[in-house]
């Protein structure tokens, strides 16, 4: 296993990190993890020298906290670190922050957490955040020895990245990064500010969710069987991520041990600025054959955020966008399910026109939402 130094120059991790997100479970339920499985997936990483398990609340419906916890005995607790996460959402005076780390603390069996993150920020979470002081707690939580280190992972736009980069001395963030998604969320350019700005980066959906390395599109796998070397879709997502010296660690969400020996042989061969101009041509060109799938020119910009009716034009979009470049159905129906419990679907369109004036693409909103939700609504189940 190669390793790349951490916020704290005393510290490095491994260049791959096992996300405890997608454990096997039994049945398809996702609060009963096949606790055997996970573990000896958790062995066979820890054997290889992985150095960072990152958890959270509520992955698992609480339970990944608590598996995690059973597998790090005294032994191996001394040896790794744990990143867990605090449910920001869940906070609703000061006295939560405590109470939630006390109980993750007890769920985990440790008496404390590595490196400790403000979970998914965004303006709306960012606000919570500011309100109940979080950087009072997380200063007093260092100091009683409950956290060694403060970072938040993020799910906004670059602004307010940089904003939050801003507001306080942290040690690290998590951002969403692949190939793909250079200009998404904090992007490429957020990897480079908070680098500039002494954060450890780590990149979580470096495969977008598994979709870069499975059902991958005729077209796009020519581009990997024309290329000259014998990579992997996905070691060759892993690789460009890799190849920034800006990126510490890359976190895998991984479900089986096949996949946690790949990308364990991948992290364990691989070093910054690797890639090859030629490398980076392969890379370039997969990314415009998967773009030739994209029905919506949606370019995320924000513009339509403010909707009357509150529908979350962008997400939609996304969402549907995702079934024709990765084949991706069931997990976009999965994802508008979620927006329709919001409140946020594209039902709820009045046909106003107030996004179509504000869009800088001059998509046509109202005819595109419609076309979404037939396909994606739990309701109608249209197919492609």
């Amino acid at each position: 296993m190669l390793y790349r130094p951490f916020s704290d120059s005393r510290l490095s991790l491994s260049n791959l990190g096992f996300g405890c997100m997608r454990f096997p479970c039994l049945d398809k339920d996702p609060a009963r993890i096949d606790v055997g499985k996970a573990h000896e997936m958790l062995e066979y990483a820890f054997a290889q020298g992985v150095t960072l398990f990152d958890t959270a609340y509520p992955y698992h419906r609480g339970k990944s906290e608590e598996v995690l916890g059973a597998f790090l005995d005294k032994e191996r607790r001394e040896q790794v670190l744990v990143q867990d996460k605090l449910p920001i959402w869940m906070v609703k005076k000061p006295a939560d922050f405590d109470r939630l780390l006390d109980e993750q603390l007890a769920r985990l069996h440790t008496n404390y957490i590595d490196v400790y993150l403000v979970h998914a920020l965004n303006q709306r979470f960012w606000t919570i955040a500011q309100k109940h002081d979080v950087f009072r707690f997380l200063e007093r939580a260092k100091q009683d020895g409950r956290i060694r280190y403060a970072g938040f992972s993020f799910h906004d736009a670059y602004p307010l990245f940089a904003e939050i980069v801003d507001a306080f001395a942290w040690d690290s963030c998590l951002i969403h990064l692949n190939y793909m998604d250079q200009d998404y969320q904090a992007g490429t350019k957020g990897l480079y500010y908070a680098a500039q700005k002494g954060l450890s980066v780590m990149i979580m959906e470096p495969l977008r969710g598994g979709r870069l390395a499975q059902h991958i599109p005729a077209d796009v796998s020519q581009v990997w069987h024309n290329a000259q070397r014998p990579w992997s879709p996905a070691e060759y997502a892993l690789r460009w991520l890799w190849n920034f010296p800006e990126v510490t660690c890359v976190l895998s969400g991984m479900s089986t041990l096949d996949q946690v020996k790949e990308n364990i042989k991948i992290a364990s061969n691989v070093e910054a600025d690797g890639l090859t101009s030629e490398d980076l041509a392969v890379l370039d060109h997969a990314r415009t054959v998967y773009k030739q799938h994209i029905k919506v020119g949606c370019t995320q910009c924000g513009y339509c955020d403010d909707c009357p009716q509150h529908v979350a034009i962008k997400d939609i979009f996304e969402l549907y966008n995702d079934v024709f470049m990765y084949d991706s159905l069931a997990n976009s129906r999965n994802g508008y399910r979620f927006l329709c419990k919001q409140k946020r679907d594209a039902s709820l369109c009045v046909s106003c026109g107030e996004c179509e004036d504000k869009c800088p693409q001059h998509i046509s909103i109202i005819k595109w939402l419609q076309e979404a939700h037939r396909l994606l609504a739990p309701d109608t189940q249209g197919d492609r």
